[in-house]
């Protein structure tokens, strides 16, 4: 039992920094998500308030404007429809089907990266270990011919 509490306490601060931060993160995100929602509940209630007695007031009943605006309504709805809602679905759903290739294709190229780097200087290294330590003198091809000859 003691083991495992102490394996635990060991995993958790040998966890990466995002993964120790994640908690504060969620934390964050919910707090702003509950504030907008309460503010989005403050603007609604004052614009209830606001606008019931000018319902209250008017002359033509809420039913007959409706009724009135059902298809400039039912336009609006299709319209929203055809040019937010559905390009956005599709968006979504095609980003959920290429974010396994997407994850795949960044961590191949930053293997390669790492690994070209890592070859890079190891070269490197041999070569300023083993080969000359001042850099190769750049002959003209006047000088080549002289000694040729």
């Amino acid at each position: 039992m003691a083991s495992s509490v102490m394996q635990s306490a060991v995993a958790a601060t040998d966890a990466p920094a995002l993964v120790r931060a994640l908690p504060y993160i969620q934390s964050a995100a919910t707090l702003l998500f509950y504030s907008i929602l309460s503010l989005l509940r403050t603007v609604f209630a004052t614009a209830t308030l606001l606008v019931h007695p000018i319902v209250l007031l008017l002359p033509i009943p809420i039913a007959l404007l409706l009724y009135i605006l059902a298809p400039f309504l039912v336009f609006a709805q299709l319209l929203l429809e055809i040019m937010i809602y559905t390009p956005y679905r599709t968006i979504v759903f095609l980003a959920d089907a290429v974010y396994p290739a997407y994850v795949f294709l960044g961590v191949a190229c930053i293997a390669g990266a790492l690994l070209g780097w890592t070859g890079r200087s190891v070269v490197r290294g041999v070569v300023h270990v083993v080969g000359p330590h001042s850099p190769p003198r750049l002959v003209c091809a006047q000088e080549q011919r002289t000694r040729i000859t």
